[in-house]
């Protein structure tokens, strides 16, 4: 008996060879789906961020460098003191070959107020300029269409090329029109501003304004929330999510206006982009990503192919002694290739449709080798069918171990101590120095 537990372990170790085959198989493949994944990206358009109209300044302050005065110059963004945007996103499904990538179009609606008073924020000498309206976006590539553009009732353009602020690329406005609104002791922009952007894996918002009213609805049923604030409140059903967030100055600790100094050296075209890109700017948003992909649960199915094979064996090796019985190594090493092909069946079919129906077939197709085969070197057909009824639970409890990612640890815990106890109360009369 010793002897052949001896070589069951060793068996045990030769097998977990093709098992890392298949691991690497799987890696491989997900490999594929992430350049898969990369290229529609590239083409559609890749994460995806806006954020609201920031008002673009410039002014100079007096400085003492050495002793000496001197007037630097300024280049601030003013926020918004409010900030209402209403989003909506329709999400689909995308092919690269059998690869499937989530994308989306998200028609955004928003408006609310700019104000400040120069005296108070940019400088004394009221030598202060307004460069333009700024609008962040991350993709530009994704920015499919311009529908609304209006400061102050009035219908503006856009520049012809995106601009880079604070790290941040977008969309500049012109304001050339507005010449009497910038005359003001204090300016006030009124804007309505609507867009449609296209973008894939996640759709984020800055909200940098003082307050911030956010409303995101999605056609995507398995939204995750991510970013600095959750949704205050979130509804969640087949058809898609709805979700609101609330965020105010005292939240993102921004102030009204973000200040940065122009360099000397830079040449006009390039004086907005000193800002160090490293600032971390508040973000909010839902990543529209499909739930735990075909690779990801084949990872996790995966990782209990060990605890499969040692049931296996274990279930093997006390027919020997029950039955009274002599299975070969060869036997048990083709038992144990035939749950290694289970893996690779499992992978290869899951690519076509969805896991859950990939899991079944494969599971039933080596439940049928495996009780065929048990039926014969078992010596009773019914001992094979048994076979098969036993192996039916364990892929059962497999599955559900996989599907349950909460409490995945403590149902394993309780299947193992279950199977324990089980052999331990089978076995308990058994004299383990007989012969078998």
């Amino acid at each position: 008996i010793s002897v052949k537990l001896l070589v069951i372990g060793l068996l045990l170790l030769v097998l977990q060879i093709p098992q890392l085959f298949v691991e690497f198989l799987i890696n491989e493949r997900q490999g594929m789906h992430f350049e898969a994944q990369q290229t529609i990206n590239q083409r559609w358009g890749g994460r995806q961020h806006i954020g609201p109209p920031l008002l673009n300044t410039l002014h100079q302050v007096e400085q003492v460098v050495e002793g000496k005065k001197r007037l630097a110059k300024i280049n601030s963004q003013v926020l918004p003191a409010s900030f209402s945007l209403d989003v909506d996103i329709d999400a689909s499904t995308r092919y690269l070959g059998i690869y499937e990538v989530p994308v989306f179009i998200a028609q955004v609606s928003m408006n609310g107020v700019i104000e400040i008073d120069p005296l108070k924020y940019l400088g004394q000498n009221q030598d202060w300029q307004i460069e333009n309206i700024f609008i962040p976006i991350a993709s530009m590539r994704g920015l499919k269409s311009v529908n609304q553009l209006k400061i102050n009732g009035q219908d503006v353009e856009v520049a012809q090329q995106q601009i880079l602020i604070n790290g941040q690329t977008g969309i500049s406005l012109d304001l050339s029109q507005l010449k009497s609104d910038l005359d003001q002791p204090i300016i006030r922009f009124n804007y309505e501003i609507e867009l449609s952007i296209a973008g894939s894996e996640q759709f984020s918002v800055l909200p940098m304004a003082g307050q911030s009213d956010i409303k995101i609805n999605a056609n995507w049923p398995s939204p995750s929330f991510n970013g600095d604030f959750l949704p205050a409140q979130r509804t969640i059903n087949e058809d898609g999510f709805s979700a609101t967030w609330q965020v105010n100055e005292m939240n993102h600790n921004l102030g009204r206006v973000i200040s940065n100094p122009v360099s000397q050296n830079d040449q006009a075209s390039e004086r907005f982009s000193t800002y160090s890109t490293s600032r971390s700017w508040p973000e909010l948003g839902v990543q529209i990503l499909i739930p735990a992909d075909n690779y990801q649960v084949n990872q996790r199915t995966i990782k209990y192919s060990l605890l499969i094979m040692v049931l296996t064996f274990a279930g093997f090796f006390l027919a020997e002694i029950f039955f009274k019985l002599r299975l070969h190594p060869f036997q048990y090493l083709l038992i144990g290739f035939s749950l290694t092909a289970f893996y690779l069946l499992l992978l290869s079919v899951s690519e076509y449709i969805y896991f859950d129906w990939a899991f079944a077939i494969a599971a039933l197709a080596n439940i049928g080798l495996i009780s065929g085969y048990c039926s014969v070197i078992l010596k009773q057909k019914k001992r094979g069918l048994l076979t098969g009824l036993l192996f039916t639970v364990l892929y059962a409890f497999i599955f559900i171990l996989v599907k349950a990612e909460q409490s995945s640890l403590l149902m394993g815990a309780i299947g193992i101590w279950v199977f324990l106890a089980l052999v331990m109360y089978l076995t308990r009369k058994i004299d383990w120095y007989d012969d078998v």
